[in-house]
């Protein structure tokens, strides 16, 4: 019997080798997807949940009088996600679909605020814009409505309806 070339063991390793490497990294993008599911959830259960129902009542109520006071926690917790889509610890798609309609929403009836406050503090909700710019892409590529941008009269609306939240 003949004996193997050398090269055979060789490349048969560097074979083994290269495989392992594929599913290693399979296995930490399938991790990274599930960690970011596992946080979607959470954000979601936080923003539906009864405590944030509340608040976001109270801002809404307030912002149709003219106050974004109340609305700050909730742009709080949008910059947050705004933070961790930004830095890939969520999946651009889920937040859209999950959480689209109020970030938008919220952006449209606090924007002169936001801007006017980052007129003096830049870094105030820094992140907020280019989810809501990425998000709004998001919305016109899956949809035929060309209006993305509310009107006044769409913002109050949504102010309406997020009002009545904490009595359902």
């Amino acid at each position: 019997m003949t004996p193997l070339p050398n090269w055979i063991p060789v490349v048969v390793s560097a074979a083994g080798v290269v495989i392992a490497l594929c599913g290693f990294i399979y296995q930490i993008r399938r991790a990274r997807f599930n960690q970011s599911i596992d946080l979607l959830f959470r954000l979601e259960n936080d923003f539906f949940g009864p405590a944030k129902q509340i608040q976001r009542s109270k801002a809404a109520t307030a912002l149709a009088s003219g106050d974004m006071f109340e609305a700050e926690p909730i742009l709080d917790f949008f910059e947050t996600m705004a933070l961790l889509l930004r830095r890939g610890a969520l999946d651009e798609e889920m937040v859209w679909h999950t959480f689209f309609y109020w970030v938008n929403g919220y952006y449209e009836a606090c924007k002169s605020d936001i801007q006017l406050r980052q007129q003096t503090d830049p870094l105030l909700w820094k992140d907020l814009l280019p989810m809501v710019e990425r998000l709004r892409i998001r919305q016109k590529n899956a949809t035929s409505s060309p209006r993305i941008v509310l009107d006044s009269t769409q913002i109050q609306e949504f102010l309406r309806e997020e009002a009545a939240e904490a009595t359902r």
